[in-house]
């Protein structure tokens, strides 16, 4: 039985009376290979940051979300690599934000979480790397972008752009260079 938020969710019922059903996934990514102007945003999964809202992007299909913890690319690769099979999007925006729960949380504290939870996996889960950020956002940015650079994964011709957000102000800002350039 369902129980919690999820029961107010559900009861969601303005969005059945008012839906408008959108082309089929054929169709769209037809569209979008076609058009060459898809772009896929990576961002934060904190709930305080709509990259929709922020970007102005409308419901036009022109763009899709990856959303993952800190908006990290390495957890967004494959996604990415699909999605470039499907709608060949020409462009990826990796967003991070101030304030980001990764700059707070670091891979030290969520591997101890982690492992008291499942002392099984501990040679596991101290291998890997949650996406933790200790300098500033914009060198993040710059990693991420490295990161997609180097990934035989992503087409060679993608543009990939770096915009920092300050949750605070609203206002969003063009991140320029590669971490060893700084």
């Amino acid at each position: 039985m369902i129980t919690g938020p999820v029961v107010e969710m559900l009861a969601h019922s303005k969005f059945a009376a008012t839906y408008k059903s959108p082309p089929g996934l054929l169709q769209m990514a037809t569209a979008l290979r076609a058009s060459g102007k898809g772009v896929v945003v990576i961002s934060c999964s904190d709930p305080r940051l709509n990259p929709y809202e922020i970007l102005g992007i409308e419901a036009t299909l022109k763009a899709t979300m990856v959303r993952t913890a800190g908006g990290r690319a390495f957890d967004a690769i494959r996604t990415l690599a699909v999605l470039q099979t499907i709608g060949n999007p020409t462009t990826i925006v990796v967003m991070h934000h101030t304030d980001c729960g990764m700059t707070h949380f670091h891979d030290d504290a969520v591997k101890k979480a982690l492992i008291e939870q499942s002392p099984s996996e501990k040679v596991a889960i101290e291998g890997m790397k949650f996406g933790e950020i200790k300098d500033s956002i914009e060198d993040s940015i710059r990693e991420d972008v490295a990161i997609l650079e180097a990934s035989p994964l992503i087409k060679k011709s993608t543009q990939i752009i770096g915009l920092a957000y300050d949750i605070m102000m609203g206002v969003l800002t063009e991140v320029i260079g590669s971490k060893s350039e700084v």
